[in-house]
């Protein structure tokens, strides 16, 4: 059953037209609460709302759309169908979906539901209390970012194999970078790159478009070089304007059965003039996988000759704490969903607390992604975390853009 609402949203919104391209679905039991959100929607300029009073008049509604919806709020406690079996069904429908849970059950429970979304591959965008405010809902459509009105140009885009060589083959693949900065100083310590299509007809598309296909295609691997061979060439051109920095890159999983991966980074590093230091790979606590003799073996080896490793998306994966003991890990990267929830959540941030400081005692670098709010950066100084990055910072930019951001940002550092 829906929460009562005693109050209207606050004042008067104006329309954002960043917005005005939205399909909106709102799923809540209670009519009022639906024509109270709807209102927040509409003062920001969404056009296209939809209201369904359970889940499975939610179900119908999308099943029978000519157009995925882009975004969905949804209750959690409703008769009939509650919000969680709700999201169960809608990932099979339209996982492109962002989602905002707006709901007052108990902050463990939202944050449960949320990670169970994701699981499911759904796209969450946060939760708010009922009811909803436009600075609230205005928070969180921004991170719809480029998965926003674009999903439905992007449902059309072809994504073949035959298409994505054809993509690198035509420098249509590019590198973006996103600046990861020092903590409390502000000071720009280094990049991570991150995978962009520059598509002719749809534009600049992001990795969700078409990453998660790579493996199937065989291509992961194919990519991963690509990435090294792209961001090292970027790194050097920087260095020879005088801007030394580290620069990180994702590495797959299967590239850790790469025997001859050290020599090939080693290469690339000399080639263009980046020091072995410079350079961080990124592998995600999932992609540590059980087999583990020959990852342990070029993992070791890379560490030997001197490149910086991070385990990214920590508490997210499958493997353990172990991992961090028997590998040669530097650099320890907090998810952005512990980032974002420690703020609301108490054993959120306990959570976070206890992770930093056990990263703190294994002597690792500790890097915040995710950073959105001044209180995100605040948080995580207090915390004694080394770097951040997030849209806070500045959104990931060509290798072009770098330089000329870093020449003209404002400080961001903490006041003593």
């Amino acid at each position: 059953m829906s929460d009562t609402i005693t109050q209207a949203p606050a004042s008067p919104a104006a329309a954002d037209p960043r917005f005005a391209a939205l399909s909106v679905l709102v799923v809540d039991d209670d009519p009022f609460v639906r024509t109270m959100t709807v209102r927040v929607f509409r003062a920001l300029g969404v056009a296209r709302i939809e209201q369904a009073g359970g889940g499975r008049e939610a179900l119908s509604l999308m099943g029978a759309a000519e157009q995925p919806v882009d975004v969905i709020v949804c209750d959690l406690d409703m008769p009939d169908m509650d919000g969680v079996e709700t999201l169960r069904h809608i990932g099979g429908l339209n996982a492109n979906a962002g989602i905002i849970i707006a709901s007052a059950a108990r902050p463990d429970i939202i944050r449960t539901v949320e990670e169970l979304a994701r699981a499911r591959g759904l796209t969450m965008l946060g939760a708010l209390p009922k009811p909803l405010t436009p600075a609230g809902v205005t928070a969180l459509l921004a991170r719809l970012g480029a998965r926003g009105p674009a999903r439905r140009g992007m449902a059309a885009v072809e994504v073949t194999r035959e298409r994505l060589l054809a993509a690198l083959d035509a420098g249509e693949i590019e590198a973006w970078y996103q600046p990861k900065v020092a903590l409390p100083s502000g000071r720009l310590e280094g990049v991570e790159a991150l995978v962009r299509w520059r598509h002719p007809d749809h534009g600049v598309l992001p990795p969700v478009v078409f990453l998660d296909k790579l493996d199937g295609f065989g291509l992961t691997d194919v990519f991963t070089e690509y990435m090294l061979q792209t961001a090292l060439a970027q790194a050097g051109r920087w260095a020879a304007e005088g801007l030394r920095i580290g620069v990180a890159v994702n590495l797959s999983a299967s590239s850790l059965y790469r025997l001859d991966l050290p020599e090939f980074v080693l290469g690339l590093a000399a080639d263009h003039g980046v020091a072995i230091h410079h350079v961080t790979l990124e592998v995600t606590e999932s992609g540590l996988m059980t087999d583990i003799t020959t990852p342990f073996d070029v993992i070791t080896r890379l560490a030997m000759k001197g490149v910086r490793l991070s385990i990214d998306d920590f508490g997210t994966g499958y493997s353990t704490i172990q991992q961090l003991v028997r590998l040669p890990f530097t650099e320890f990267k907090l998810d952005m969903s512990f980032v974002r929830g420690a703020a609301e959540n108490e054993r959120v941030r306990i959570v976070l607390e206890s992770n930093v400081e056990m990263a703190k005692r294994l002597d690792m670098k500790v890097v915040g992604e995710g950073v959105e709010t001044r209180d995100n950066w605040d948080m995580l100084a207090a915390m004694g975390v080394d770097l951040v990055q997030g849209y806070y910072v500045a959104k990931p930019m060509p290798g072009a853009d770098l330089l000329p951001w870093e020449q003209s940002r404002p400080s961001l550092a903490t006041a003593s």
